[in-house]
């Protein structure tokens, strides 16, 4: 499909101010199918990019709105796909294909290919250009020809979440009589699996019995550091001279946790205990006078003053700090031995930003007091909200700056292929503005240069106040002013 049509067609991009655009040019002695255009005006067609036809002199050109998408190429260039996930994708691509009948469109009008199919990067919904002209091809063949590319080449598979459904797709598109259709149910049929699975594993996890599990720590042998899991039920194992219903060995943990019970007084009878005191001693010290005259001389009528009082006060304190007024707080002390390493290369940067540095953690402490801090935040990291100080004389990487109330924000562009934008776990780079596009702009280096590419932002990309077109690669330099929707940055190689 795909020789066909770029033998019969010339593809290009354009842009205007809030929208991008594939271009499919073609010559005005081809026949547009009117019906189909109607069909996919006049009907929301899901799967389907929207089409615009526009004829001007001899050439009519196919606009197919592509604003915030990206190619499923681009997509699988740097997403690594759960099985649920790449099952999913490909439901919504056979199914377009299936469903298209129904508009009295042909599958074989669809571009099958990973580079002219697109995705939603936050939703995974893929939408397809169709061509509404007649074209001699196969749709069959062209769809199992690119699954399997698709499979070999561009896709990777969660290694946790892989197995026997990949191979069983590899079995079906090995056979002659191969159809769209067949394998929409083969995948319904992996998909209905893969719920029931995860059913019966929530269903077991509920169980009553697992409710019974006690874990404790056995320190009798240090050399060991053994997890017993004591199941009360029938399957129960004998180890050694020990009968026990599971037991799960781990390596030596490198963090211990002591929790200990703490009993205090709420705040609020602490806070009545000392507010009580104003009024007892206000009352004293207008009857310090009757005190001392029944006392009979100052002294005595001090003194009893302060009987008086002490004994207010113990009355007062028993009663606010009984042993029912009390609380528990439980207090957790760990004790950690981690090896802690700075992050490499291949960190994702956000927010604020320095470079990063390939020296040991040990001569970066000697630097401390004369870098800025930078907060990171690595996709691959579980925990995305530590701060990484990092050596400011790293001249690896070139970066993006920007004067931000004052400060001066550096962001390291860390990888060959650096995306920009606002969808966590995605980008490398993330900017909290609705401006910005989920994968607004790409930033790569080709042979110690640095290029840009818009990604079919809405709010455009732009060098030195010219926006620049999507889906192209323009050069940048040293002082360059790039800006992402209304966001300016100055690049620095």
């Amino acid at each position: 499909m795909m020789d066909v049509a770029k033998e019969r067609f010339n593809f290009t991009y354009e842009n205007n101010s809030t929208s991008s655009f594939l271009v499919i040019n073609m010559s005005s002695n081809e026949k547009i199918l009117e019906y189909q255009i109607e069909m996919l005006h006049n009907n929301s067609c899901q799967g389907i990019l929207s089409l615009n036809v526009r004829q001007k002199n001899d050439e009519i050109k196919l606009y197919y709105n592509i604003t915030s998408k990206l190619t499923l190429k681009q997509f699988l260039k740097r997403k690594k796909l759960s099985k649920i996930e790449f099952i999913n994708i490909l439901t919504g691509i056979t199914e377009t294909l299936i469903k298209s009948k129904e508009y009295f469109l042909y599958d074989n009008g669809f571009i099958i290919d990973e580079e002219l199919i697109y995705i939603n990067p936050s939703s995974l919904e893929t939408e397809m250009a169709y061509i509404p002209v007649s074209l001699d091809t196969n749709a069959g063949q062209s769809f199992k020809s690119f699954l399997g590319k698709l499979i070999i080449s561009s896709v990777k598979i969660d290694e946790d979440s892989s197995g026997s459904y990949i191979q069983k797709i590899l079995n079906y598109l090995k056979q002659d009589d191969f159809s769209i259709s067949d394998f929409d149910k083969l995948l319904k049929d992996i998909k209905n699996k893969e719920s029931k699975e995860k059913l019966l594993g929530n269903k077991e996890s509920n169980h009553p019995l697992q409710k019974s599990i006690h874990i404790h720590k056995d320190t009798a042998d240090p050399k060991e550091n053994v997890r017993h899991v004591n199941i009360k039920d029938n399957g129960a194992e004998t180890i050694g001279n020990k009968r026990i219903n599971k037991i799960e060995t781990a390596k030596e943990s490198d963090e211990e946790i002591e929790t200990a019970i703490k009993k205090k007084y709420h705040p609020k009878y602490i806070i009545i205990a000392i507010l009580s005191q104003i009024p007892i001693i206000i009352t004293l010290v207008f009857s310090l006078d009757t005190i001392i005259a029944v006392a009979g001389d100052a002294i005595s009528g001090y003194l009893g003053a302060a009987l008086i009082v002490a004994a207010i006060d113990i009355l007062l304190f028993r009663y606010l700090f009984k042993e029912e007024h009390m609380e528990e707080i439980k207090i957790s002390n760990r004790k950690i031995e981690s090896k802690s390493s700075l992050t490499g290369p291949s960190v994702n940067m956000s927010k604020r930003e320095k470079y990063s540095t390939k020296e040991s953690s040990a001569k970066m402490d000697s630097h401390i007091k004369d870098e800025e801090v930078y907060e990171l935040v690595n996709r691959n990291s579980p925990n995305q909200n530590e701060t990484v100080i990092l050596d400011k004389e790293s001249k690896e990487y070139a970066y993006l700056q920007r004067m931000n109330n004052g400060i001066i924000d550096n962001v390291a562009i860390t990888k060959e292929n650096f995306i920009i934008g606002r969808l966590p776990n995605y980008a490398d780079y993330l900017i909290e503005n609705s401006a910005i596009g989920r994968t607004h702009a790409e930033i790569f280096r080709r042979e110690d240069k640095y290029f840009i590419k818009d990604l079919n932002s809405k709010n455009g990309t732009f060098i030195n106040e010219a926006r620049i077109d999507s889906n192209k690669e323009y050069h940048i330099n040293n002082g360059d002013i790039l800006k992402f929707a209304n966001i300016e940055y100055t690049f620095l190689c």
